[in-house]
């Protein structure tokens, strides 16, 4: 009989091939010319297949990552409902961040060379939104590996 923990492993290999594979595309697939305000730009042929390989690795981690927290969530309320509270309270935190930072977003439209993109200041409000929450979280998993090798010491 097979043993059923090598299917995650064949999944790893196959996404690392798959990759691998995009990557030696993108880097050896030829450039192509784009004219952007009046200048010419040289870039890989295979930008938005790339985009889109990093878009579906995304959705991906996503889906899976949320499904196994909903199912180590299920189990531990069958079991121990009150271990579900740290979680929620996890869950809640990160709600009040994301309030907390998209009414504090800037709704000011960028400035990049050959970007027109929308007009729209709920674009730019949740873009801000993300990055401000990502640089919060960055540092506080900065903050918590430090704190935890300093706590293991002594």
């Amino acid at each position: 009989m097979q043993n059923s923990s090598n299917f995650p492993k064949f999944i790893l290999w196959g996404l690392v091939a798959l990759t691998i594979v995009f990557t030696l595309i993108f880097f050896c697939g030829g450039t192509e010319s784009y004219l952007c305000n009046g200048i010419s730009i040289e870039a890989p042929s295979f930008v938005s297949t790339f985009i889109g390989l990093a878009f579906a690795f995304i959705i991906l981690a996503t889906v899976v990552t949320i499904a196994f927290a909903i199912k180590s969530f299920v189990s531990k309320l069958s079991y121990d409902p009150k271990s579900v509270m740290v979680p929620l309270i996890f869950v809640g935190v990160l709600a009040v961040l994301l309030l907390i930072t998209y009414f504090g977003a800037d709704t000011t439209k960028m400035s990049i060379t050959g970007y027109e993109g929308s007009q729209e200041p709920w674009v730019y409000r949740i873009t801000n939104m993300c990055m401000v929450s990502s640089f919060i979280l960055a540092a506080i998993a900065f903050l918590a590996t430090i704190c935890s090798s300093l706590f293991k010491k002594l």
